[in-house]
């Protein structure tokens, strides 16, 4: 029988995609919780876990989840203040309905943080939407209403691909699903499986028998996607993911809370032990539903029946054991549990969590996204040649601290260089919902004054 044309095609997977498949799964089941992590392959069994014990376990275990927090805290951050998009006249269609569905473009971007924290990267693709009348040009296109929109794709949807000397995509293939209104789409959950083909040159849509459906030319002149890095790995495609190693801490944590649940639940209550056999201490043998609430008589000349405590040092062990877990997940994110620890949370995703050397981090994945979503605004737009601008501080200062160590600072009589620097400080932190031409406005009196103290 004759192979469709594309089937090998549709089946052929890159070798990265293969090996980092498994961690992908894990990584964003991990940021998501509920159900579906536990119903993953995540609780082990231990060696005195026998039969049902296991099933017994998992449906008592709960997920502590750690990675959502370390995730959302670094997003919000980052797109506490939108960035500038300079110059903006020229893509304003695009900042105010990136996606086609009247979503600006910070907006999504903050979910393309999200998706690149967790994987370590994801997909920004550039589409057009089609039209049955054939437009000559581009003015001809945006006056019929087809206006670029930006899509994202995670990797797990990103299935083959190869890039050119330069780094770019030279082609890819990518997996979609699109609703299936046949009346036999049930029996795939009412989803069909629609690849797709980008080279520069054209466009196809493949189906899962590997038979052509529909193509077309490519109007971009380039394969359309821009990868968002989390962070660098060395290759243009393929990022590390913020939960690369929390993931796994944050899992061990899970068995290690389930094996403390399990010890809570069959060593909590005192056992009942005293001499002799049952029939010794009442009619039908009663010790045996003698507890802490009863009382009864039993035969003389035997000791007197007592309690056998649970070793409550198992339980420490895990407990303080989870506890440095925790630990070492907030040293991996850059993050400092502060005051969450005595559960003194102040309000605003500011105040969760105190940093520690996290200005760095978070200017990388800034910079990373910053430079991602430029090269998709430009592909949509091949006339702009703007960036996308972040603040280059991310720290969280309380502006009565600074303003009282600039007051101490001139007290005690510093040097003019530390004194301008904690002035700086003080700006940013008070005028950072300004205009970044008034603050650097405000930036270069603070400069001018310096100047003119050394003279």
């Amino acid at each position: 029988m004759k192979r469709a044309p594309f089937k090998d095609l549709v089946e052929s997977r890159h070798p990265l995609h293969i090996s980092r498949l498994p961690f992908w799964r894990l990584a964003w089941s991990s940021y998501r919780g509920g159900p579906d992590y536990l119903a993953a392959p995540n609780l082990f069994s231990h060696r005195l876990e026998h039969g049902d014990d296991h099933r017994r376990r998992l449906t008592r275990s709960y997920y502590l989840n750690y990675c959502r927090p370390v995730v959302d805290t670094y997003a919000s951050h980052i797109l506490k203040n939108s960035p500038a998009i300079l110059p903006m006249e020229p893509v304003r269609r695009l900042v105010e309905n990136a996606d086609g569905t009247g979503r600006n473009i910070y907006s999504f971007m903050k979910q393309a943080l999200v998706l690149a924290a967790v994987y370590g990267q994801v997909m920004i693709g550039v589409d057009r939407p089609r039209s049955n009348v054939a437009p000559r040009t581009r003015a001809d296109e945006l006056s019929l209403g087809l206006s670029d929109y930006l899509h994202l794709v995670i990797p797990q949807n990103l299935l083959n691909w190869s890039t050119n000397v330069s780094g770019e995509l030279a082609w890819c293939l990518i997996c979609q699903k699109t609703r299936n209104m046949k009346p036999d789409a049930a029996k795939n959950g009412g989803d069909e499986v629609i690849y797709r083909l980008w080279t520069p040159e054209s466009w196809k849509d493949i189906g899962e028998d590997g038979e052509l459906i529909e193509e077309g030319e490519n109007p971009f002149g380039r394969v359309p996607f821009a990868p968002c890095i989390f962070r660098e790995t060395g290759d243009p495609v393929i990022g590390e993911s913020l939960l690369a190693s929390i993931a796994n801490v944050n899992r061990e944590i899970f068995n290690l809370s389930s094996m403390l649940s399990e010890i809570l639940y069959r060593q909590t209550f005192s056992q009942l032990v005293a001499e002799g056999s049952a029939h010794e201490y009442g009619e039908g043998g009663d010790i045996g539903r003698l507890g802490t609430s009863s009382i009864f008589l039993y035969p003389e000349g035997r000791k007197a029946p007592g309690f056998i405590n649970p070793d409550g040092g198992q339980a420490k062990l895990l407990m303080d054991q989870i506890d440095q877990l925790v630990d070492e997940i907030y040293r991996l994110a850059s993050l400092s549990r502060g005051s969450a620890r005595e559960a003194q949370l102040s309000s605003g995703i500011s105040k969760a969590y105190d940093f520690l050397d996290t200005n760095q981090a978070l200017s990388d994945a800034a910079q990373n996204l910053g430079t991602a979503f430029t090269r998709a605004i430009g592909i949509a737009s091949p006339g702009w040649k703007g960036n996308i601008q972040f603040p280059g501080d991310f720290g969280v200062d309380d502006p009565q601290k600074l303003l009282e160590e600039v007051e101490r600072s001139i007290a005690v009589g510093v040097g003019p260089v530390f004194r301008r620097r904690l002035i700086e400080k003080l700006a940013r932190a008070t005028l950072r919902e300004l205009p970044a031409a008034q603050r650097d406005e405000v930036m270069e009196e603070i400069r001018q004054l310096a100047m003119n103290n050394k003279q």
